[in-house]
Parts: C-alpha cells; structure tokens; sequence
C-alpha cells in the first residue's frame, strides 16, 4: 500500500555531469581563476558560469557538499551542455522513494512540478500527487568529482580530498514549493511522512504560509504517524530560522549530515573524537528545539533524544541503503544490499558507538559500512540514507 509512507514535497529533474577533467581545467583557464578567489567566502547564489566553477572549486578545496542557486538559467543550461550527462530524477523525498522501490518498499510523492522525464522515470510503487498545473523543466545540474581531483589555477591547484557534489539550480517550482490540495488525503493513512524541500524558498513570508499549510496538512495524518525533518543546504541561510519557528513542533526527527549540522552549531567539530561528537549532538539538539536529531556523516550516523534506540536502529538502516547507493548508483536490488550487509563496519563509527563519552550523554551511533569502489557514485547518498531511514520506521510500525 503506497499511502502509508509519503514523501515530499518537492522533486526535480537532474542533469548528473559525467566529470571531465579535460573540459572542467579548460573552463577554469578560460576565466582566469585564482586561488584567494577559492578561499574566498563561499556563496549559496553565484550568477553564470564562472560562480559555478567557483562553487565546485571551493567544495573540492573544503572537503564539503555544496548547493547554490544560478541567477542566470541560460548560462546554468549552456555549462551542463559542455559536459556530457544522464537526466534523472532528484529531490531528497523523490530519490528517497527510488532507494525504498529498488528494495520493493512503496511510497507516495508529494510533487511541485511535472515533465515528461518524471512520468518515464518514476517507477510503478511510486504514486504521486502535484500542484503544477502545467509541465515545465527547470533541471538542477549536479557537478560530481573523484577523490583525488586536480585543477590547475593561474597561480596554483586545487585537489579534491574526497569525492562529493555540487548542485546548482535555478528551479522556480521549488523556490514556490506550492501544495497540492490532494496531500492532506495522501497523509490520512500515512505511517510515516517525511518533510524536506524549503531549502530553495526564498522569501521568509512565504516559507510561512507554507509551513502553516503543512501544518494544517499533516492534520489529516494518524496521530500516531512519525514526521521526519531532512534538513538541506539552502540557499538563503536566514531561511533556516523561519523553519525552525514551526517544524519543532511538527516533527518527531530532524535529520540532517555534517555539514548542515556544523553551519547551525557554527564550529568546527573533530568527527572522530568521542567528546566533542557527544557534545555536538547535545548542543545541536537544544539548538535545533527538537524531540530527537539524527546527524549522518559519511562513517557513520548519530541519534540523540527521544526513541533513539529506535533510531539507532532506523538510522543503520539508513547506513545500509546510503553504502549500497556508493557502491552501485542506480543498479541495486535486494541482493546487492544484503551483500553491502555484510561488509565490515567503520573502524570510527564503531570506536564511537562503544566509546563512554557518547553513551553517557544518550547519544548512540549506528556505524557506517566500509566499502569501497573506484568509482564512486556521490549523489544522492543523503537522499538514500534517509529512504532507508524511512522504511525502516514503517517496518518497525507492522511488527
């Protein structure tokens, strides 16, 4: 039954760059980038080509996942044309239902626009409800590179310290993130919901009367459903505090990775150290107002606050599906996550689920899968953590 986990509420059509190192250096050259302009303050709004290459230089040069938004759409489509790409479909509910469907878990998505690619794309066990009115395609072009990177600048290089992504968008559906007049039907025999999408939202008032509408939505849900918060890289940092003035009371988990984590809490945490982990956690939880909060790291994930045995538990979950998308993109079933299963765990997740600093706090940590792969695939991996999340908390709900 696909209405017992719904997904929104927005989701997109992507355009995955193949890297090229040949044509990315040709492009650096061509505008003359110099390193201070990398070590510059980062921006989440760039306007043509050059804040592009400017935005993924400095992810490579910070070890960090990165969004923007492309003022100019023409010079955003022309820079993905330079490349050659696959189109699929993205948004963190929508790649979260194609993680759950390749391991045969149904869900319903909650869209704000609507093109021929979706519908050729989405796959039956996937229902759908949308606010547009009419097709329209507005892609987000993601730039993903290898660990190991190098791009040579007029007066030195950058080398990327792991593989990561950036997506840039210029994507006026999402920026508006209408609803639909059929979610609150969608959500009447919902088990578990999962919110994300405001991270686009540009204007405070609103994101508002957005987050009053999904409020009176989730009305129509069980009483005894689990709302999810993922979190997201937005493009106007200020934002995140007109979110935090409603979804407190909304949702039973805010989840979120690394590096959304750090940007609330404002410094700079060793994720590997057992102490300030706990810490970390404790602080972000009282920041954020929340029931519980998940953190997801690349080795590992951390649960504090309520239910959080269960959590641990959805969160290795999570783990699973993120490690079985790194090593196999979209060619997954069943079979290949069992085998990821098997897999050895993370030497650090694992030292700081036993560690005394993190039980002592009620922190707990699910560690992560070591697994390895020449070719990495690094999108949408927190997308597939929190699908796997999401089923398991519906599992969990039919035992």
């Amino acid at each position: 039954m696909t209405g017992r986990i719904v997904l929104g509420l927005g989701g997109t059509v992507d355009y995955e760059l193949a890297w090229d190192a040949r044509v990315f250096q040709q492009l650096v050259d061509g505008h003359g980038i110099r390193l201070a302009e990398v070590e510059g303050a980062a921006s989440s709004r760039v306007d043509g080509e050059r804040g592009i290459l400017l935005a993924a230089l400095r992810s490579m040069r910070r070890g960090e996942g990165w969004e923007c938004y492309v003022a100019d759409k023409r010079a955003l489509l022309a820079f993905a044309g330079r490349f050659s790409y696959r189109v699929t479909l993205g948004g963190t509910c929508v790649r979260a239902a194609l993680a759950m469907a390749r391991i045969g878990v149904a869900s319903t998505v909650h869209l704000v626009s609507i093109n021929d690619h979706v519908r050729r794309l989405l796959p039956e066990g996937i229902a759908w409800v949308c606010s547009a009115e009419a097709d329209s395609l507005d892609p987000h072009v993601i730039v993903q590179y290898p660990a190991g990177a190098v791009v040579h600048l007029a007066d030195g290089e950058v080398v990327a310290r792991r593989p990561n992504r950036v997506i840039a968008v210029n994507d006026a559906p999402n920026e508006h993130l209408r609803l639909s007049p059929e979610l609150p039907r969608a959500l009447a025999s919902a088990r578990v919901v999962l919110i994300s999408g405001f991270n686009t939202m540009k204007s405070a008032t609103e994101l508002r009367e957005r987050l009053a509408e999904v409020e009176a939505a989730l009305a129509a849900a069980p009483p005894d459903a689990v709302v999810v918060y993922e979190d997201a890289g937005f493009h106007d940092d200020a934002m995140r505090e007109v979110v935090l003035e409603v979804i407190p009371r909304l949702v039973h988990l805010h989840s979120l990775n690394e590096d959304e984590a750090l940007r609330y809490l404002g410094r700079a945490v060793d994720l590997g150290d057992a102490g300030q982990v706990a810490t970390m956690m404790t602080d972000l939880r009282r920041r954020l107002g929340m029931r519980a909060v998940l953190v997801h790291t690349s080795r590992y994930a951390a649960v504090v606050g309520e239910r959080a045995a269960l959590l641990r538990e959805a969160a290795e979950a999570g783990c699973l599906m993120a490690s079985t998308r790194f090593l196999h993109g979209d060619n997954y079933g069943a079979e290949e996550r069992a085998a990821v299963a098997r897999a050895p765990r993370d030497e650090i997740g694992t030292h700081l689920a036993a560690a005394p600093e993190t039980a002592g706090v009620g922190v707990l940590i699910a560690p992560g899968f070591d697994v390895h792969t020449d070719s990495p695939t690094t999108i949408g991996l927190g997308d597939a953590f929190i699908g796997g999340v999401v089923a398991h908390l519906a599992g969990a709900r039919d035992r």
